[in-house]
């Protein structure tokens, strides 16, 4: 039979564990790796991204990126407003896996920068073809609007 202080004992030690892993953030990112939502692939690819500075605040350039993705036929498969980014990926032309990823970053000025970025370059600059000229025209949107995608 076995002793229930034992039992106990073990629980507390997984429990302290998961509490222990659920923190690490390298463990988290392999999860998001396996998982398929990891966009670490994109985040390195800024570094050779184009950026634009638009007059619209991050709600509205998100919103009117996100459009503009999608009215293109892109799926935008992953989405964080907190983070600021958008991922895409089926683009006409290339391997429905290729992926392309629009992050927003506030300036101290009230514009937006917007930023894109893939591990193709060729579809870094066919992505900020579809999104910056949506940009440029885009009207200020209404805060409402900019709510009706409350996912993140």
């Amino acid at each position: 039979m076995a002793r229930p202080g034992r039992n106990i004992g073990w629980s507390a030690a997984l429990v302290a564990a998961g509490v222990f892993l659920a923190g690490c953030a390298s463990l988290q990112e392999a999860g998001k790796k396996i998982w398929g939502s990891s966009i670490e692939h994109l985040e390195s690819a800024r570094a050779e991204g184009v950026r634009q500075e638009f007059p619209l605040t991050v709600p509205e350039a998100f919103v009117t990126a996100q459009k503009a993705l999608r009215d293109s036929g892109a799926k935008v498969y992953l989405k964080d407003r907190r983070q600021r980014y958008l991922a895409a990926m089926n683009f006409a032309g290339h391997v429905d896996t290729t992926q392309a990823g629009v992050f927003f970053d506030p300036m101290p000025d009230g514009n937006t920068q917007v930023e894109v970025a893939s591990l193709s370059r060729i579809l870094t600059q066919k992505v900020a073809g579809l999104v910056f000229p949506a940009l440029e025209k885009a009207p200020q949107i209404s805060p409402e609007a900019t709510q009706e995608d409350k996912q993140p």
